[in-house]
């Protein structure tokens, strides 16, 4: 088994630590909300987020999303269509108490 460095990032949403393995990984892509599988960042400013409703909804509410983007205008899409999108691509889990 290969052992090394797991990078460890924080939630915007609940301010938990976790491997970033386990996170969706939310970027700026010019003025618009890029959402990442766990295995493909996109380049460019990013934040992580756990993959509950619960979270998601906290970052898009508290406008934390924009603060750690350092984006003062950045077009979020609201967290019925986030979560939806989220769900197509496998990447919110299913599981999880919402």
């Amino acid at each position: 088994m290969k052992k090394g460095h797991i990078p460890i990032r924080t939630c915007i949403g609940c301010r938990k630590r976790r491997p970033a393995s386990e996170m969706i990984r939310l970027a700026a892509c010019g003025d618009r909300l890029v959402v990442s599988p766990r295995r493909e960042n996109k380049p460019g400013r990013g934040c992580y987020a756990c993959p509950t409703e619960k979270c998601l909804d906290a970052a898009l509410e508290k406008r934390r999303i924009a603060r750690a983007l350092r984006r003062s205008a950045i077009a979020a899409p609201s967290t019925e269509e986030l979560l939806r999108g989220l769900q197509q691509k496998g990447l919110l889990d299913a599981n999880v108490d919402r």
